[in-house]
Parts: structure tokens; C-alpha cells; sequence
């Protein structure tokens, strides 16, 4: 094992250039990564003997699920043996599953929703491979109510707070602009908060945006934000399968603290060429997918781009704006090669960019501002014998902001974004029937640039931030867990996963005079280390099953956080300002607890589950009260305070997930709360996304084999807001007096969505539909921000100040969309 992984990092120091600058953190690095977990490993591999095993012989089977018609791999498909119900399996995101059966015959079913279920009898002599084709199920309404049959995966499991999303389903929801959104999807299920009207930013269980891990083929994406947050990143029809995780992370999942959005794209056609796209009001996209080698190798190319800039433009020419160019673009790409039954190759691209300048007819101001994500994966699946499977990635994450501009005489420049290369290693392990463990490790080499700015005037005046530079992080992590049937009704899932973070050099750390003068100053070389951090973040939960239908669990879990984001209230452009954990930025921590009872309904049609958790948070972030965004030669992290946080809450989710009628109802009662020393007077004052109540009604219905219509009602208390509450002049100077931190409350929130889905008949292997939808229904004038309005005298102590609400979408919003595959 250590040779291998000596020969991996040699490869990657070859490779990757800066991913281990020197020989002294490859050193340590490899001590922290391997030797430390490779004896806790031993230990483990010496007791494991000794558990308990089945009592008669048993044998291993694995495989992958894939679609007969296309050969693509099924992620989230389940295997269940007849004979033994409550046991059952779910294909990973390779569509890889394994599964441990007694000798002898058996009755395998295989399901997967939107397609027939398939059953087969084997006789297990020996550990085998075996591969199920699953077809595509017709759209009557008599068959879709056959595959009601399910696993009880959702009782039976230890995880909790996990919710995976069809894509089918997720394709029938109502949106706005007709475009399909993976974010505002999960914006309805419950623990789940949006980041507003319209918006793509959601908050998990208290959490701050910065602290959702979300993935793209396990690559990280910092921004996942189209058109000003309006939209996300994901193109639906490149994706294949959609995980959330609200808490309780497993232990392969860390450097976030509240949430993990796992998003997988679909491996491409590898049986015949296939075209697959669609016309929006706003917005157009094109997938197509093949074989490179028939069965053997396939590419997936899927490509969206708005054409707001092209229909505004005829109604701005003439306007004091002379127009607002702006658009969004991305392009997702895929490779597939199976080498063997053993080894699979995976090479999986994105890249998107928002684009838009701005201009004032005379010319006075002009802006030019672009950003976007960058994400690449390429990973090697091996699979050792029926019991042992590899999994080795090398990922590379971007995320850039440039705004320029002009106006008058002088002209200004930003850049903001990260940059981060990692190398990732995951095993999974089934030494017997009652256990499987997981190990691994990642490392990652952080580039990140908070602000860098250029300011300047024609006569000279230069405002360049000359001494905010570059920053450079090292961050590792090891991880080891085990599910453990201890019986057949208790089951307990216990994980350790341990984290590394190095602030590394070049850096200078200034101290400051109280009128911002430099007073002194430390310097690091390029590769010196600053500041290091290490935690330990145990894992741990369990189910008890009453019976297959009816289980209780409850887990602990513990998250450190060494990438941080800190919101700016003051912009509404998407400046995304990372930065490192370091000696002025200590890294965020949370503690976890939760418990829920899970129940299945109606041969498992229906679930229904009840969740609490607490959480303490520590190490959370907020500008200073007296800090004002512009052009600054100090670093970033000078302008944060610290301060700790809790959320705590009660979360109601009842679905149906089969049948004519399909869909959910979710409810969340909840309370997030922060403390700062520094801010409001040392008083707790609610988080800006704390909203006591949260309901959604999400609803599908199949009506026959044309129409499909899909529904959602959401209603959410009001976000708080911080207000001014008294204006004076003093001096002849306007001064304003807030009042408590976040202690005004936006109206409630709610509103109804609707759409239809006609499927046209096949015509010459075109096959197309029409999606109308309704944003809006019912015209509700949800607030998107408030002003002050006043009224009276300041002069003379009259004045009055009024917070007046402003609503981007006061009105219905119809759209349509044409969608067809061929």
C-alpha cells in the first residue's frame, strides 16, 4: 500500500507541478495522510475477524445497473435479494453495486424509478459479477403504478437528511423562465432555505451559503450562480443524479459544515448517437451523446446559452442605457472509457461564464464584468475482487469575478476568485456481510486571490491595492468508516476523519497603527509556513428498524471549515470573496446532533419522516460594523470579526414517489442565531436567513400518456433585516441610527407555481414535448428588498422613516418550452 501510494504522489508531483511545493510538506503530508490512518487500519483489520458474520457461507455479487437501450450506468438504482427483503443494495455513482447473498438460490429485484423493474433467479455457488439491464418503462398510467415496489432504503440505512432527486421528477416542476433548476428544486424540501425571490442561494439547517459543499463530479463549485443568482450552473439535461445531504455528513465528505449537494453528470450513449435540447423563452441548450467505441466508449457535449442581450436590445437601443448585453453560457463534456469489466476510465469537464457590460449614453460610466466556474475531474474506478473497490481522481476547480470600469476620469479594475488542484483517493471495503468500510484521503493546493484591484486617475491618483497579493493553503484530509449490522435491526455507522490545513508563504502580516498606518510587518518566502490548523472530526449514528417499515436514528457528527465567505450587503454583484483560514481568520467549527423517526406507508408507495437537530457553530464570520467596501491596501481578513452561532429546529417530509399523483410536503419550524463581542452591542441577534416557518407542496400528475402536470406552493416567514430607525443632521451632515442587528422582518413569502407537459407522438425517432408554466399564479408581491422612504423635517426632529418593499416579480410569469430528443 505504501509503495503504491509513493508511486501515486511521484506521478502527481510529475504531473501536477504545484501540488507539493516541496519535499518537506510532501513529507508531511504523507505521514498525516497515510501512516496515522494505515495503524488505525490494522487495529481495525485485527478485530474485524472476530464480528459476528452471517452462519453459513456467503458469497459477494457485483456488477453495475445499466440502461439496456443506452448502456449507461444507473446511479441510485437498488438490488434487493426476495428472500431477505430488509437486506438490499444502491448503486454508487458509477452505477457499481455489491451485494452478499448465502449460498444457494435466489430472487434478485432490481428497480430504478422511470424504469420496469426487473427480477432474476440465481444460484450462488461462489463470489460473481453480474450486470441488469433495465428498460424504460412506458408512460401508462397502469405501468407506472407497478414499480411501486421499492427498497425501504430511507428505514433501513443510518443516514440521515438525505434526499435524492429523480431527474424526471424534477423536469415536470414548474420554473420560472421554463428553465429547469436543480437548486431551486432542493429550495422545497424541508431544512432547506432560498436565498430569496428568484434565487439560487439556499441555506441548509442554519448554515451560511459559504458552508454547503457542493460537487460536480466530485470537483467543487465555489459559485453555482447564473445571471445575478437567478439560475444555476447545472444544465439538467447533462446531469444524472442529485444527492443532498443536510447533516450528518459520512466521513468521505469534508471541508463544509452544514450541507453536501452531490451532483453527478450521465456518461453518454455508448449503444447509438442521440441529439437532446430544447427552446426556452431566455435560453436554448443541445446535448449530444454517442459511442466513440459501441459498448466500450461513449462522449456526452451539452451546451446552454441566454439570449437576453439579443431579444433587450431592440427596446434599449434608444434608451439612456443604450442598452444592457448581458448573457450566460456553459458547456459540459464527458468521456467514458470501460476498459474491462475492472477498470473504467471517467473524464468529465465544465465551463461557464456570465458576461455583461454596462454603459451610460454619454458615455460617463461604462462596465465591463465577467464570471464563472471552471471544473474538471478525471477518475480511474478499479475494482480489485468482489469485496474491494478503488476509486482515484485528479480534480482541478476554478472560480474567477473581473468587473472594469470608468466613469469620468477615473477607471477601477477587480479580481476576485480561487483556484484549487487536488488528488483523491476512495476504497470501499465489504470484508464480510455485516461490515463495510470506507477509507481514503484528499489533498488540495489552494490558490486564492480575495481582492486585487487597480484604481487610478488620469492626473496620476492611484488607488491600486499593491500589497494585497496571492494567498497559498495546503489542505488534506484522511477518513475511515464502517457500517456494522450489528443485527438485524440495529445498525450503526461510525466514521473519524481527520483534517489538515497549512497557511503557506509568500505572505506579510502587517500590524497596523490606529489610523490604518503600517507600523510594522512579519515576512514569509513563497513556500514558508505560516499558520497550520488540525482537527479531528468523528462521525456517528445509528438506526434501530421497529420492523421494515419503521426505524429510529439519531447521529453526531463534527465539521471544521478552512475556506470562508463573507457576504457584502453592500453590492448586489456576485463578488465572491474567498478566503483562507489563517493567523487573522481561525477556521469555522460545528457540532451536530440529530435524531428523527422513519416510517414507509402503503408497500413502501409512501415515506414519511421527523427530524430535530442542534447545532453549535463557532469561528462564524461578518464584516466589522464600520467597514466600507472600496479600494484598500489592507488584506481582507483585517475587516472580519468572529463570533459563535446556533440553529436548532424540527423538519416534516412526507413523499410519494411512485404512481398517477407523485410528489412531497415538507415543513420546517426553525431558529438560527448568531453572537458576535464586536457586533450589536455583545447581543444574539437572528442570523439573516433565520425563518421560523418554512411549508412547501410539491405535486405531479400523470393524467395519461400526453399530459403531465406538476405544481408547488411555498410559503416562508419573512427574512430580517437590519433598518435605519431615526435620521438626524448634525452639522449639516445626514447621519442615520439603526437598530438592532437583523431586528426588522421582511413580509411572508409565498406563492403558487404551475405547468403542463404534452408529449407530442413520435415522429420519424423525434420525439418532442411542450412545457407551459406559470410563475407566480396568483401575482403575490413577494419582497425582494426594502428602502427608506421619510417623511417630516429632520431639521426640526419630524421626520418619520417608513421601510417600503420592492418585488422583482409582482405579476404572473408565463413561459414556454420546447423540448425534443431524436
Amino acid at each position: 500500500m505504501k509503495n503504491f501510494i509513493r508511486k501515486f504522489c511521484s506521478v502527481t508531483l510529475i504531473s501536477g507541478g504545484n501540488f507539493f511545493p516541496n519535499k518537506m510538506v510532501m513529507s508531511a503530508m504523507f505521514k498525516f495522510l497515510f501512516v496515522l490512518p494505515y495503524r488505525f487500519l490494522l487495529f481495525l483489520l485485527f478485530f474485524l475477524p472476530f464480528f459476528p458474520a452471517s452462519g453459513q457461507s456467503s458469497f459477494t455479487v457485483s456488477g453495475y445497473v445499466r440502461d439496456a437501450q443506452t448502456q449507461e450506468t444507473l446511479p441510485g438504482a437498488t438490488i434487493i435479494n426476495k428472500n431477505e427483503p430488509q437486506k438490499g443494495s444502491i448503486t454508487d455513482a458509477n452505477g457499481f453495486y455489491q451485494l452478499t447473498f448465502p449460498a444457494g438460490n435466489h430472487t434478485v429485484l432490481v428497480q430504478y424509478i422511470g424504469y420496469q423493474p426487473f427480477e432474476k433467479t440465481i444460484n450462488i455457488t461462489a463470489a460473481t459479477s453480474l450486470n441488469f439491464l433495465l428498460s424504460a418503462q412506458n408512460k401508462t398510467i397502469g405501468e407506472v403504478e407497478i414499480t411501486g415496489r421499492r427498497t425501504n432504503e430511507n428505514v433501513r440505512s443510518t443516514q440521515m437528511g438525505e434526499v435524492i432527486l429523480p431527474l424526471e421528477q424534477i423536469k415536470t416542476l414548474p420554473v420560472l423562465f421554463g428553465e429547469t433548476d436543480i437548486i431551486k428544486t432542493i429550495q422545497l424540501l424541508p431544512g432547506v432555505k432560498s436565498g430569496g425571490e428568484g434565487n439560487t442561494g439556499f441555506y441548509v439547517r442554519g448554515g451560511g451559503s459559504d458552508q454547503n459543499l457542493v460537487l460536480l463530479n466530485d470537483a467543487v463549485v465555489y459559485n453555482p450562480g447564473h445571471l445575478m443568482n437567478f439560475f444555476s450552473v447545472f444544465n439538467s439535461d447533462a446531469i444524472g443524479k442529485v444527492t443532498l445531504l443536510k447533516g450528518n455528513m459520512p466521513a468521505r465528505y469534508g471541508g463544509r459544515l452544514s450541507s453536501v449537494l452531490d451532483i453527478a453528470t450521465r456518461n453518454g450513449n455508448s449503444d447509438s448517437l442521440k441529439a437532446t435540447g430544447g427552446l426556452g423563452l431566455i435560453a436554448s441548450r443541445l446535448t449530444l451523446e454517442g459511442p466513440i467505441v459501441k459498448n466500450k466508449a461513449s462522449f456526452l457535449l451539452s451546451g446552454r446559452r441566454t439570449y437576453i442581450d439579443q431579444l433587450a436590445a431592440p427596446f434599449l437601443k434608444n434608451t439612456e442605457q443604450g442598452g444592457v448585453p448581458y448573457y450566460f453560457y456553459d458547456l459540459n463534456g464527458g468521456l467514458t472509457y470501460e476498459i474491462n469489466f475492472r477498470n473504467r476510465l471517467y473524464l468529465d469537464g465544465y465551463y461557464g461564464r456570465d458576461v455583461g457590460e454596462f454603459s451610460l449614453q454619454n458615455a460617463s460610466f461604462k462596465a465591463q464584468f465577467d464570471w464563472g466556474n471552471t471544473a474538471a475531474s478525471l477518475r480511474w474506478n478499479h475494482i480489485f475482487n468482489p469485496k474491494l473497490f478503488l476509486n482515484v481522481s485528479g480534480l482541478y476547480t476554478g472560480y474567477k469575478f473581473n468587473f472594469n470600469s470608468t466613469f469620468d476620469t477615473y477607471t477601477s479594475k477587480l479580481v476576485t476568485g480561487v483556484k484549487d488542484k487536488s488528488t483523491k483517493i476512495d476504497l470501499d471495503w465489504q470484508p464480510n456481510a455485516r461490515h463495510t468500510l470506507q477509507f481514503g484521503g484528499i489533498y488540495t493546493h489552494h490558490t486564492l486571490t480575495p481582492r486585487a484591484g487597480q484604481a487610478q486617475t488620469e492626473d496620476g491618483l492611484d488607488f491600486s491595492t499593491d500589497r494585497v497579493k496571492e494567498k497559498f493553503a495546503h489542505e488534506a484530509g484522511v477518513y475511515l468508516s464502517e457500517d456494522w449490522a450489528i443485527s438485524e435491526n440495529l445498525q450503526v455507522s461510525a466514521g473519524l476523519r481527520a483534517s489538515f490545513f497549512r497557511q503557506a508563504g509568500p505572505f506579510t502580516l502587517y500590524n497596523f497603527e490606529t489610523n490604518g498606518a503600517v507600523a510594522d510587518s512579519v515576512v514569509y518566502a513563497k513556500g514558508e509556513k505560516v499558520k497550520d490548523f488540525s482537527m479531528l472530526e468523528p462521525r456517528l449514528s445509528f438506526r434501530y428498524a421497529f420492523s421494515e417499515k419503521a426505524s429510529v436514528k439519531a447521529g453526531f457528527s463534527q465539521n471544521a471549515q478552512y475556506l470562508h465567505l463573507v457576504s457584502n450587503s453592500f453590492t448586489s454583484l456576485p463578488l465572491d470573496i474567498w478566503v483562507p483560514s489563517s493567523v487573522l481568520v481561525p477556521p469555522q467549527k460545528a457540532t451536530q446532533i440529530a435524531g428523527g423517526y422513519f416510517r414507509n406507508f402503503l408497500d413502501n408507495n409512501y415515506e414519511a419522516s421527523a427530524e430535530i437537530y442542534y447545532k453549535s457553530l463557532q469561528n462564524q464570520l461578518e464584516y466589522r460594523e464600520s467597514y466600507a467596501p472600496g479600494p484598500s491596501n489592507r488584506d481582507l481578513e483585517y475587516e472580519f470579526v468572529s463570533g459563535d452561532g446556533d440553529a436548532y429546529g424540527l423538519e416534516l417530509f412526507v413523499r410519494k414517489n411512485f404512481g398517477a399523483w407523485q410528489g412531497w410536503v415538507g415543513y420546517t419550524l426553525s431558529y438560527a442565531n448568531r453572537k458576535f463581542p464586536e457586533l450589536n452591542e455583545g447581543k444574539a441577534f437572528p442570523a439573516r436567513f433565520d425563518r421560523r416557518h418554512d411549508a412547501s407542496v410539491v405535486l405531479s400528475y400523470t393524467l395519461n400518456d400526453r399530459w403531465k402536470f406538476g405544481g408547488s406552493f411555498v410559503y416562508a416567514t419573512g427574512q430580517p433585516l437590519t433598518i435605519p430607525v431615526r435620521r438626524y443632521v448634525i452639522e449639516g451632515i445626514v447621519t442615520y441610527q439603526y437598530g438592532d442587528r437583523n431586528g426588522f422582518r421582511m413580509e411572508s413569502f409565498h406563492r403558487l407555481d404551475l405547468s403542463a407537459t404534452y408529449e407530442k407522438p413520435t415522429v420519424k425517432k423525434l420525439k418532442s414535448s411542450w412545457t407551459f408554466a406559470i410563475y407566480n399564479v396568483y401575482a403575490r408581491q413577494n419582497p425582494f428588498f426594502y428602502y427608506i422612504d421619510s417623511s417630516g423635517n429632520p431639521y426640526d426632529n419630524s421626520i418619520k422613516l417608513q421601510a417600503k418593499k420592492v418585488s422583482i416579480f409582482p405579476f404572473p410569469i408565463p413561459s414556454v418550452t420546447w423540448n425534443f430528443t431524436f
